[in-house]
């Protein structure tokens, strides 16, 4: 089932931007927010990391992960940084926090960790453009060339762009 605040929260902040052509520019998305973006080498393992100072946020993100990755991660981190952090439940202390993107993250174990990935898909794959790329374009989203193509137009990967039109029930809408 998907969270109607987490979708209702990407819709209010893509409405915030000018999406003149696919795909969504997340990093620019994440700097309108007041994060700031940097490429760190994070070893194996770890995709990215949610840094706040003071209010401030810098996203980490692993440099040598896919692009598709690391554009994931982004909206991931975007998504801690818009859901979480205003309640100060990533807080170690009052002044510093730190949240890591790893391997554990993408098992959707943790209650926040499948809310930053719900954000994240909403916001790389907003269903409204979703539903007209697949209609605009003649996608048989049954047939692996047209999954691929999809994820293409998105930059995502192939696997979130499946878990996305599952978790939107489109097979059944097209």
């Amino acid at each position: 089932m998907l969270n109607k605040r987490i979708e209702k929260t990407t819709i209010e902040i893509l409405g915030t931007v000018s999406l003149n052509s696919l795909p969504i520019p997340i990093e620019e998305i994440a700097r309108q927010r007041g994060l700031d973006i940097k490429a760190y080498d994070l070893g194996e393992g770890i995709s990215g990391v949610l840094a706040i100072d003071s209010g401030k946020g810098t996203i980490g993100y692993n440099p040598r992960e896919s692009k598709v990755r690391q554009r994931f991660t982004i909206a991931h981190e975007l998504g801690h940084f818009e859901l979480h952090h205003k309640r100060n439940e990533l807080f170690v202390d009052k002044e510093f926090s730190v949240m890591f993107r790893d391997e554990s993250s993408s098992t959707g174990e943790n209650k926040k960790e499948q809310e930053a990935n719900a954000f994240a898909a909403a916001i790389l794959m907003p269903e409204k453009a979703l539903r007209q790329a697949i209609e605009n374009n003649g996608f048989d989203i049954s047939e692996e060339k047209s999954l691929k193509e999809l994820s293409k137009i998105f930059q995502v990967s192939t696997t979130a762009m499946s878990y996305r039109i599952a978790n939107l029930n489109i097979f059944a809408g097209i």
